[in-house]
């Protein structure tokens, strides 16, 4: 399963799950749920995807690194202040709210399973393979950032 490694980038993971989730609302008209809500906690949860986002690039702009997760040997310094000291992977966060934040818009049920499989797919085929370049790369201070910081949250 390497061959699947740091192979599709987490922003297109997102808006296949994001088309999946829309093809099973449009035709699987069960499991629908409707609170009249769900366009204001939507719009919540992307404000704080807003937030969180917007947080991290200002890190990976103030350390002057790559934020392309296909670009990990360009990477010239261990973020772990700001929004990175609450998660490693601040917008894999984002892009899991992302999904939920689509899943309610939605109103459908089923639908809230993807960002559960979103999860799994990018820790397994993204996250581990980019946690073993850091830590070749940054040795100890990356292990040490690994036991003190949350991978998700």
């Amino acid at each position: 399963m390497q061959s699947l490694e740091l192979k599709i980038v987490p922003p297109f993971q997102v808006l296949i799950l994001g088309a999946i989730m829309w093809v099973i609302h449009r035709y699987i008209p069960v499991f629908h749920f409707h609170t009249g809500y769900e366009f204001s906690i939507s719009r919540w949860i992307l404000w704080f995807c807003l937030a969180i986002f917007v947080a991290a690039l200002y890190q990976f702009w103030r350390h002057q690194t790559t934020v392309n997760p296909r670009k990990l040997g360009e990477t010239s310094s261990l973020i772990t202040n700001g929004v990175f000291s609450l998660s490693r992977n601040p917008i894999y966060v984002v892009d899991v709210l992302l999904l939920v934040a689509w899943a309610v818009w939605l109103g459908q049920w089923l639908n809230l399973i993807w960002p559960i499989v979103f999860m799994w797919y990018v820790t397994r085929f993204q996250i581990e393979p980019e946690e073993r370049i850091l830590l070749e790369k940054f040795g100890e201070s990356y292990t040490n950032y690994q036991q003190h910081t949350r991978r998700w949250v």
